[in-house]
């Protein structure tokens, strides 16, 4: 960042020098004078281009860069405040791209009793027992077709943890061995 401010600053000089030397080689003139000054114009413009240039590619890997979609892992350490760790796969993702048009992140893992814990101890859940037969609304059309928590068996263990009054909140299907978890979390 320096340098480019370095190099603006010489282009600067050299364009305002040879506008400065075009004056007097017209007042004066003088050719020897206008063609001094047109080379340190052209030596400014160059400058200035190659800045322009410089600012362009690094704003454009900056930008390309933040674009690129997260990876499994990335998405689980966001929603858990950490990498998964050795008992814990995560098998399925989707990620939030737009909050105004994607409903949610949905993520299915599998993992062992002390990763979930470590995980429901981060916020504050209220539990209840879904059994395979009743309906749950939070499940809805919305998600993709490898969401199906149901599949976990006969009764199903639902943590749900509200962010705030704005919707926002995050529930985890977790299976009645406590080693495979599919969770939803809305953030609108």
């Amino acid at each position: 960042m320096q340098s480019i401010v370095i190099l603006g600053l010489i282009s600067f000089v050299f364009i305002v020098g040879s506008i400065v030397l075009f004056f007097v080689a017209i007042t004066k003139k003088k050719m020897s004078t206008f063609y001094f000054a047109l080379i340190l114009s052209l030596i400014g413009v160059g400058f200035g281009i190659y800045i322009g240039f410089s600012v362009l590619s690094k704003s454009y890997s900056k930008i390309s860069k933040s674009l690129e979609p997260r990876t499994k892992e990335e998405i689980y350490a966001a929603l858990f405040d950490g990498n998964p760790t050795n008992c814990s796969v995560v098998l399925e993702t989707q990620d939030q791209v737009l909050p105004v048009i994607d409903f949610a992140i949905y993520l299915h893992f599998k993992t062992c009793e002390t990763e979930l814990n470590r995980i429901l101890n981060l916020k504050r859940y209220e539990k209840e027992v879904l059994v395979n037969k009743e309906k749950d609304n939070t499940i809805n059309t919305t998600n993709p077709d490898w969401f199906e928590p149901l599949k976990m068996g006969d009764s199903i263990m639902v943590y749900t943890s509200k962010k705030d009054d704005f919707g926002n909140y995050q529930t985890l299907y977790v299976s009645k061995n406590k080693d495979e978890v599919y969770c939803i979390d809305v953030a609108q």
